[in-house]
């Protein structure tokens, strides 16, 4: 397997690097790219399929989830993914985990992409403001393994108001170990061919399936690099042991969360990643997922985080706006300009 390439030069909460022709560039937070209406890519190349793969609900395949290129198979099945980078036919690129897909306006442009293609840097790049048309986009963290992106399932414990219906519910069976298992090694061996690969693990809740950590165990037991999504429910001991299998990464949703529980899950995991000093366990990441009129609540929940020992020193945050489900994409209307400082306007 290829080696990890070292994050030396990321910018904390901004793993989003846009560049100019010149190859200067600037790095961004997925909110703060979206929110300066930066995310059109129609007629750009993408990596979707050959750099990314997403794994749908119930199993289907794609290359990203705005479905561009269509449907390769059923991870549960079988699948061909291609060969070359597809052409986006899409307007917008309104998924996070779309918009951390490599991408470049031309084929010229393709040499920009330092860090996807592990290329070396041929002149000082200095982090500007991007001032002219972009060229290329590429995410910094793990940004030379391929990424697979893995929505495991409906089921949730929530049932949030701005949470689109089709993504969660209370019904839906679990995956067993051995299902999760053999469509691990099936996307190893079709998608990465011998590489390492950085899985990013999604849900519904995907703690909420009980052969969750032993699946993560065997992921990263194989040298792949792991990323999880969670709403942070489980009993504090429960994260302490996962985040030795890779990133952990909460979102507060506030209609349903209890704070002071909430809390003692983030105080567990920031000490078991000072107690080893920060090696051998995963980032750790809080999302507060801030609705209209919910400042309050989020600042409060955030000073609560600050009294953490060393939670300032381990881990990042921010506050996220909600989307209007019956708007798709678009945020929910009402929120004021304090609201947008906090978001990073």
């Amino acid at each position: 397997m290829s080696e990890k390439k070292e994050d030396t030069d990321i910018t904390t909460g901004k793993p989003l690097r846009v560049y100019q022709s010149d190859g200067t560039y600037s790095d961004y937070s997925t909110d703060e790219f979206v929110g300066k209406n930066l995310n059109k890519f129609e007629g750009w190349y993408c990596g979707a399929g050959t750099d990314s793969l997403m794994v749908g609900m119930d199993g289907e395949i794609h290359g990203a989830s705005c479905t561009v290129g269509g449907q390769y198979g059923n991870v549960f099945e079988d699948f061909e993914v291609p060969q070359n980078w597809v052409f986006c036919d899409k307007p917008v690129c309104s998924c996070g985990a779309d918009l951390f897909i490599p991408k470049a306006a031309d084929s010229n442009s393709l040499s920009l992409l330092k860090r996807t293609f592990s290329q070396p840097e041929t002149k000082a790049i200095s982090k500007t403001p991007v001032t002219e048309s972009i060229k290329a986009m590429e995410r910094t963290f793990v940004s030379n393994l391929k990424q697979v992106y893995w929505e495991i399932g409906r089921r949730c414990n929530y049932d949030c108001s701005y949470c689109w219906p089709w993504i969660h519910n209370k019904t839906d069976k679990h995956k067993t170990l051995k299902e999760l298992v053999n469509a691990t090694d099936l996307v190893i061996e079709k998608f990465g061919k011998g590489s390492r690969l950085h899985f990013i693990i999604s849900g519904g809740e995907p703690t909420l399936n009980p052969d969750f950590m032993d699946w993560a165990r065997y992921i990263h037991g194989l040298g792949h690099s792991l990323s999880m999504h969670s709403n942070g429910f489980r009993a504090p001991d429960y994260y302490r042991e996962l985040v030795h299998y890779g990133d952990l990464n909460f979102s507060a949703h506030f209609e349903f969360l209890e704070p002071d529980k909430f809390a003692d899950v983030i105080a567990e995991v920031t000490d078991e990643k000072v107690v080893n000093k920060n090696q051998g366990v995963g980032h750790l990441e809080v999302k507060f997922m801030m609705d209209i009129g919910g400042r309050e609540k989020a600042l409060s929940l955030r000073d609560k985080l600050f009294k953490i020992p060393n939670f300032q020193d381990y881990c990042t945050w921010a506050f996220v706006p909600l989307r209007d489900i019956k708007k798709g994409e678009e945020l929910k209307s009402g929120y004021d300009p304090e609201d947008f400082e906090l978001f990073g306007n």
